[in-house]
Order: structure tokens, then C-alpha cells, then sequence
């Protein structure tokens, strides 16, 4: 089985911010703030680590990659931007392990909804939701 490399907290705050900014410098009139929640992120990252690991390379990945997007959207580490930042984060995942998400601009909303639906359970993560968005990525999925 190949290594699975993965995102750390570093990068994924730096992605919330450039997101922020981003944001703030199109629309300055609804300017959103940086500020988030370390453990938050950290929680998320320890269950990605330690999901699937029993798996082979692909589809261990796969289900990594649902735990993190679902993860990040769960935790709401920060005051803005936790599902643009949860697909960002998720999408640099896959891609420094040789496979991309090809998601269709019509299909984006799916994903969105899936994230909305998994931020409802605020005491644990739930893992119905974790099992469509791992359908919505191995459907999506591309080796590069």
C-alpha cells in the first residue's frame, strides 16, 4: 500500500484565510472574519488519520477524503468559510495523492447539501452522511 499524505492544520488555516480574503475582497459590504478553533481541526485530522486504515490504498483515501470534507464541515473550526475551506482542504488532499475531484458545476449543490446535512449532529459525526459523501467522491474521483 502506497503512503497517504496528508493535509496538517497549518495549511488547512492558511486556506481558510485566503478563502476569507478572497471573499472579503468581493464583497466588502458582508466582510467576514478569520478565527478559529486549533483542537476543532485537530479532531478532525486524528479521525481522517485514523479512518480506514484496514483498506486499500484507493479506498482508504476515498473514505479519508469523506472524513476530512465532512469533518471540517461538522466541527465549524472557524467563523466563516468551514464547507469552501472543507472542499479546498479536501480537493489538495486527493491531489497530493495522485487523484483529483472532478466535480460538475451542476453538481456542486449535492455536495453542499451533504455538508449542511452532516453540521445537523452536532454531538458526533454522522456516519450515514460520511457513507454518501464517500459514494459522492468515489463517483467523483479521478487518478491523475
Amino acid at each position: 500500500m502506497n503512503k497517504i499524505l496528508y493535509v496538517d492544520r497549518k495549511k488547512i488555516i492558511i486556506i481558510n484565510q485566503k478563502i476569507i480574503k478572497m471573499w472579503n475582497q468581493r464583497h466588502p459590504h458582508k466582510s467576514e472574519f478569520v478565527d478559529m478553533g486549533a483542537s476543532r481541526i485537530d479532531e478532525v485530522l486524528t479521525m481522517v488519520k485514523n479512518s480506514a486504515n484496514e483498506l486499500s490504498f484507493e479506498q482508504a483515501l476515498i473514505e479519508k477524503a469523506a472524513y476530512l470534507v465532512g469533518g471540517l464541515a461538522w466541527c465549524q473550526a472557524f467563523s466563516g468559510a468551514n464547507k469552501r475551506t472543507a472542499i479546498l482542504t479536501c480537493t489538495i488532499f486527493l491531489l497530493q495523492n495522485g487523484y483529483r475531484l472532478n466535480i460538475p458545476q451542476n453538481e456542486n449543490p449535492e455536495l453542499r447539501k451533504l455538508l449542511f446535512d452532516i453540521q445537523e449532529e452536532r454531538n458526533h459525526i454522522n456516519r450515514q452522511v460520511i457513507d454518501k459523501i464517500i459514494l459522492y467522491i468515489r463517483k467523483h474521483v479521478i487518478r491523475s
